[in-house]
């Protein structure tokens, strides 16, 4: 049984608060990972309706700032899966709100493990990408999938 990309996609809109920002007014890098680790968690939680755990992320690099009172608009949807993972690809972009100019913020690669009761790591619904362009995520995932694969064991080899 699969998943298809939209029965999982979450758009998310949140303002920007004074409580949100640093000193000059620019939101927390910080507070903005949470907001991404949340929307990839309702993404995953909704493909594999089941417990689940951040695993990775995956080039997060933040390119344009934030403001207080801007909006922050977030675009989550599963692009990769393996036996119990799932590679959600974040997208934001900000919007100032007096002048409607947005910006892309950043995009980045969460991937989350499914677990059951016992925190093991359980099977999950396999994706159906649909198109060309899910199709050609999907692929890209994979590679990523591999390298993260390969990451992880040099740095578990590398602390024995």
């Amino acid at each position: 049984m699969g998943k298809k990309v939209s029965e999982s996609e979450v758009h998310s809109e949140i303002i920007v608060l004074p409580g949100d920002t640093n000193m000059f007014g620019d939101l927390y890098g910080g507070r903005l990972v949470e907001w991404m680790d949340n929307i990839g968690s309702i993404t995953a939680f909704k493909h594999s309706r089941m417990k689940v755990v951040t695993g990775s992320i995956d080039n997060l690099f933040f390119l344009s700032p934030i403001k207080l009172g801007y909006i922050v608009h977030l675009h989550s949807f599963v692009t990769f899966t393996t036996r119990s993972t799932m590679e959600i690809e974040i997208d934001v972009s900000s919007e100032n709100v007096t002048t409607g100019t947005t910006n892309v913020t950043t995009r980045a690669f969460f991937t989350y493990v499914a677990l059951d009761e016992n925190g093991h790591a359980v099977e999950i619904p396999q994706l159906i990408p649909e198109n060309d362009a899910e199709k050609a995520k999907f692929n890209e995932g994979k590679l990523r999938s591999e390298h993260r694969l390969q990451l992880l064991n040099d740095i578990k080899n590398g602390l024995k």
